[in-house]
Formats: structure tokens, C-alpha cells, sequence
């Protein structure tokens, strides 16, 4: 009888293979936490479509407040009983905390995450909207306004920072920045009819309530579809010094700018504030330069393009405002419209936004974008023209009304391709902060703007105190702020002119190749690395097989 020669596997070798066995499955299926994580992120990538909608609504959220709330001055100030000083702050309190907060916001954004951040500030936003509709006091509901200008300041750079990085550079992303832009649009349209109809029934305070109830619902939308990006390797550093700096100094410069008019230029209460802010500036542009991990790196205002973005933003805003301002002047003082009908007059110009800019996000990306802005500031310039020569004997069809429509097309020919193009050469991990400091310059434009164009008013008016009230007679001071902001659109058009690249239609902006993989890793989000742990587990199933059969034949 042949005697077998074969060795038997020994116990302790059987239960090794035993143990790498169960350690490869226990790696290839995942727990039920990593299988709910999973599906979650499944869910996300087929809901990701609407997440362009869900940061638009966001913006028109935003406007919606704005709008209804300077519709609404008047019923809160009464209600309430604010002092005259008072009453500028229902609107100063929300612009200054906003526009001070912006780029503290939209860097932390990239720090910590757009999603995260763009969750707070709805989270924020709405929950003092609501403590807003309950104020009963004019302290109340200043102080409250302004931490829920917070929340707005969170919303917007991180909304633009999404969709900058949802989207790549090119047809694709000027479309997301239209509807984006046309949501703003729809916004302004609705917060005009929705406060003009809550105060004639219910009262103002439901317009924040209203905003409120909103805000929560698009938060959980956001909490869907929003896709969680993937974890950073090091824990981010945080500027504290250059985020105070920065703070104080922005809400100095906009407190000054919003309280001059009113309070004026020279007032010891105001003054003092301005060369307070002014010095933060200095101070945090010097942070800037020393420490090793800035808030705002001083690298991106070496793009040129990029520079001259947020240049243009100010005076595209100022010229905005001041059409508005002294449209509604022209109106209610020249033509003696009553507020209903003033709204009206305006409704035109709100509708056709909304289509222009639909419109504009589709040809945009076949089109050169220089020219367009170009066009778009030599329109606005005939506007400002056009309403110069109004009187009271000129009808609103003649003038202000084909006015408006050369006003909204500049507009949107300005605004959009201006957007894109700051946004355009930006990384992605900068791109919360790129739209910080686009919105910044949007922000600073428009008090800036109505600031000059009154002082340019009221000195040709020589009213005292510089009261835009008496009728017809203050045209001619209408008509030099018309003239005024003119000049802001040749400074406009030169600038663009001198600076702007000729581009092609989509022209891509040059990426590192570190910038082109985390715009990858940003898209994929967590099912590359879900694909990379699958490649992982396979390789090590394969060297597993191949060490038990090693063993086997041992």
C-alpha cells in the first residue's frame, strides 16, 4: 500500500486563510452606516440637476426680502414707531452686516465646505427672519435684520462657489449663471407684488415669515441634494486676525457710505467710522502679506481679468441703483405717481429681466463676452440719456418705457458675462472667495453709487438739507444724476475696453493640473472614493488568492 506523501494542512495555517478570508469580506462589504452613506450619495448624484435651482432659489429668496422690504418702509417704520433717524436703518442694518461678512463667508466656505456653509446661512437667514416678524420694538428689529444679513451673507458667495464648481468653465456654466442671475430677476418682481399685497391684507410682518417658512423648505431641499464633498486631508487654519480686520473694515467703509447722505459726509458721526474702517483695510491687506495662511491670498488680484471683474461689478451696481433711484424720482416727483402706480411702471422692467437673462444664458456661450459687455454699457449710457430728457409733459411711452428696455438688456449684457468672467479663472478652492469679493464690489457699488449721484442732485438743486422732494422742479437735479451715472458708463466701458481679453465663445480658462483633479475629485465626490476602495479591496482579494494557493501547495 502506497504511503501518501502530501503533508496535511496544518490547523494554525487553516486558520490563517481562515482569518484573511473573513478580513477580505468583512472589506468588501461595507456596514450598514457605509451602505447608507452610499445610497445617499446615489441619491444625490441623480438629484444633482436640481442643485442649480435649489442655490438660484436661494438668491431669489434673498431679493424677494430685499424688494419686499423697501416697499414696506413706511408700514414697519409706522408700526413700530421709528424716529426719522431711524428709518434708514430698516435697510442699513441688513446691507451693512451683509456686506461686511461676505468675504469672512465666502472664505470659510472653501475651508470648511460650500455645502455646509450655504446650509448655515439658510439655517440663519431663516431663523431670524422670523424673530424679525415678531419685533416690537424699532431695536428689535434692527438688531435682528442684521444678524439675518448674516445668514445672506453666507448664502450668496457659497451659492455662486456650488455652481462654479458644479459646472465646468464654458456653455454649461454661463448657463447655470443665468438662471442663476434670472432667479434674481424673478425675485425682484415678486417681492415687489408679494409685499404690496401682504401689506394691504395681512401686514409686513408676514413678508418675513413668509422668507422664513421658505428659507427652512430649501434648506432641507439642500440637505438632498447637495453633494457632500470629500473630507480634506489637513483641518483648515483659520485667519483670525485678517477675518476681524476684514470684517470691521468693510462694515466701516458701507456704514459710511450708507449714513452720509442722511447724517453727512464730514458729521462727526460718521467720519471718524470711515477712517476707522480705512485703517482695518490697511491692517488686513498687511495681515495678508505676512501670515502663511491668509484669508484672502494677495495671489488672486494678480489676474488682471479677475481685477477689473470686480471694478466693473462696483460701477455696474452703481449705475443699477442709480437708475432705479432716480427712476423712481422722476415718477413719484415729476410725474406725481402714486406708490401703486410707480410699481407699475416698473413691473415691465422686473418681467423683462426674467426673460432677457434666459435668453441671454443661452446665446452667451456662442458669443464673445467683451463685446457684449461693451454693448451692454453703451445701452445703459442711452438710457441714462433717454430719462435726462424727461419732463412732466413726457409720457411714460415715449421714454421710460423704451428706456427700460434698453436698460434691462445692457443690464443683462453687463452683469452675466461680468460674472462669468470673474469667476472663470478662479481654482476651486478659491472660489468662494472669488465670489465673495465679486459680491463685495456689488455690494459697495450700490450705496457708492446713490451716494455720488444724490450729492450731484442736490448741489444742482441746492435744496436745503438735500431733500428730493417739490415736483417737477427737481428735474434738473435728476437730470445731472442721469448724467452722472452716464460717466459711470464710459469709466465702464473704457475699463473693459483696455483690460477685458478678446476671448472666443467658450474659451476655457488654463488649469493646473492639480486644479483639473480636484475639479474631478469635486464632481465625482464619494463614489471615486468608494471606486478607489473597490480597487483596493479587489487587489487584495487577488493577493490574497494567490497566497492561500501558496500556502495550500506548501
Amino acid at each position: 500500500m502506497a504511503q501518501n506523501t502530501q503533508e496535511p494542512v496544518s490547523t494554525a495555517t487553516t486558520l490563517q486563510i481562515a482569518d484573511k478570508s473573513n478580513e477580505a469580506r468583512n472589506n468588501a462589504m461595507p456596514d450598514a452606516s457605509t451602505k447608507d452613506l452610499a445610497g445617499m450619495d446615489r441619491l444625490r448624484q441623480k438629484l444633482k440637476p436640481l442643485l442649480l435651482y435649489v442655490v438660484s432659489t436661494a438668491q431669489f429668496l434673498d431679493i424677494v426680502n430685499g424688494a419686499s422690504v423697501s416697499v414696506a418702509i413706511l408700514p414697519i417704520a409706522e408700526d413700530l414707531k421709528f424716529k426719522v433717524p431711524q428709518i434708514l436703518w430698516i435697510l442699513n442694518a441688513y446691507t451693512i452686516a451683509f456686506a461686511g461678512l461676505l468675504l469672512v463667508s465666502g472664505r470659510l466656505g472653501d475651508l470648511f465646505g460650500h455645502r455646509r456653509m450655504f446650509m448655515f446661512g439658510l439655517f440663519w437667514f431663516a431663523t431670524w427672519a422670523l424673530v424679525v416678524s415678531f419685533s416690537v420694538s424699532p431695536i428689535m428689529f434692527i438688531i435682528a435684520r442684521a444678524l439675518q444679513g448674516v445668514g445672506a451673507a453666507a448664502t450668496v458667495p457659497t451659492a455662486m462657489a456650488l455652481i462654479a464648481t458644479t459646472y465646468p468653465v464654458g456653455p454649461e456654466r454661463t448657463k447655470a449663471f443665468s438662471i442663476f442671475a434670472a432667479f434674481g430677476g424673478l425675485g425682484a418682481v415678486t417681492g415687489i407684488l408679494l409685499a404690496g399685497g401682504l401689506i394691504a391684507s395681512i401686514g409686513w410682518e408676514w413678508i418675513f415669515r413668509i422668507s422664513s417658512i421658505g428659507a427652512y423648505i430649501l434648506l432641507s431641499l439642500a440637505y438632498v441634494v447637495i453633494p457632500v464633498a470629500p473630507p480634506k486631508a489637513e483641518k483648515p487654519k483659520v485667519d483670525f486676525i485678517g477675518a476681524i480686520t476684514a470684517t470691521f473694515g468693510v462694515t466701516g467703509v458701507v456704514y459710511y457710505i450708507s449714513t452720509g447722505v442722511e447724517d453727512g459726509w464730514a458729521s462727526p458721526k460718521t467720519l471718524p467710522v470711515f477712517f476707522a474702517g480705512l485703517l482695518l483695510l490697511i491692517g488686513f491687506v498687511y495681515t495678508e502679506y505676512k501670515v502663511q495662511v491668509p484669508l484672502m491670498p494677495l495671489r488672486i488680484w494678480r489676474n488682471g481679468t479677475f481685477t477689473a471683474s470686480v471694478a466693473l461689478a462696483f460701477v455696474n451696481m452703481a449705475m443699477f441703483q442709480g437708475v432705479i433711484y432716480y427712476a423712481n424720482m422722476v415718477f413719484q416727483e415729476v410725474y406725481q405717481w402714486t406708490a401703486i402706480q410707480t410699481a407699475l411702471g416698473f413691473l415691465v422692467h422686473s418681467l423683462l429681466a426674467v426673460v432677457t437673462f434666459a435668453i441671454l444664458g443661452r446665446v452667451m456661450p456662442r458669443l464673445r463676452l467683451k463685446p457684449l459687455i461693451l454693448t451692454g454699457f453703451l445701452l445703459r449710457c442711452v438710457t441714462g440719456l433717454m430719462f435726462a430728457f424727461v419732463d412732466e409733459h413726457t409720457s411714460y411711452w415715449r421714454l421710460p418705457f423704451p428706456a427700460f428696455i434698453l436698460h434691462i438688456f445692457g443690464v443683462g449684457m453687463t452683469m452675466l458675462p461680468i460674472q462669468v468672467t470673474a469667476v472663470r479663472d478662479a481654482a476651486n478652492k478659491d472660489q468662494g472667495l472669488v465670489g465673495a469679493i465679486y459680491n463685495t464690489g456689488l455690494q459697495l457699488g450700490a450705496p457708492f453709487g446713490i451716494a455720488i449721484l444724490n450729492v450731484i442732485a442736490i448741489a444742482t438743486n441746492n435744496n436745503d438739507g438735500g431733500a428730493v422732494r417739490g415736483g417737477p422742479a427737481l428735474m434738473k437735479g435728476f437730470k445731472n444724476a442721469f448724467f452722472g451715472i452716464i460717466a459711470m458708463g464710459v469709466f465702464g466701458f473704457v475699463l473693459a475696453l483696455i483690460i477685458l481679453p478678446w476671448d472666443k465663445p467658450n474659451q476655457l480658462a488654463k488649469k493646473t493640473p492639480e486644479e483639473v483633479q480636484e475639479a474631478k475629485d469635486l464632481e465625482i465626490g464619494r463614489p471615486a472614493l468608494k471606486a478607489e476602495s473597490d480597487e483596493s479591496t479587489i487587489a487584495s482579494q487577488n493577493e490574497l488568492t494567490v497566497t492561500t494557493k501558496e500556502e495550500l501547495k506548501a
